[in-house]
């Protein structure tokens, strides 16, 4: 192989890779997700929770939590789950003062898909202080 055809492979390849690492690192999502909205809900009922993202991912799809329904349909562009953008937290759209408030939100969420999954006899915890542990 010839210089310049080296040098152009070389060129390319580090290009690739570039594009591969920027891509993977804009979609990259922490593995574990602190869910402490204490604020939300006025006083303290019950321990936050430590989400294994990583492991739901593997389990479902994006949309089967991360929604913004419009006639009944989820319309939400999968391009906007971006670490950091403020508007795919749940509490964006569910708050005291919507009809599904956020401690609603997250357990009919949460509950619904991990009651079904044990039904399907899949693992799925079931219980409080399964997602809530107390110290």
């Amino acid at each position: 192989m010839n210089s310049l055809k080296k040098r152009i492979y070389i060129s390319v390849t580090f290009v690739f890779f570039a594009i591969v690492f920027v891509f993977s690192t804009s979609y990259a999502q922490p593995e574990n997700i602190l869910i402490n909205n204490v604020k939300a809900y006025h006083k303290k009922q019950r321990p936050p929770v430590n989400f294994n993202h990583e492991l739901h991912m593997e389990a479902s799809e994006c949309t089967a939590c991360h929604h913004k329904y419009e006639d009944g349909e989820n319309i939400l562009d999968e391009g906007e789950l971006e670490e950091g953008n403020e508007e795919i937290l749940c509490s964006s759209c569910h708050s005291d003062k919507t009809k599904i408030n956020l401690q609603k939100a997250y357990h009919r969420q949460c509950m619904g898909c991990h009651v079904q999954s044990a039904k399907e006899g899949q693992p799925a915890t079931q219980f409080c202080a399964d997602c809530h542990p107390r110290k």
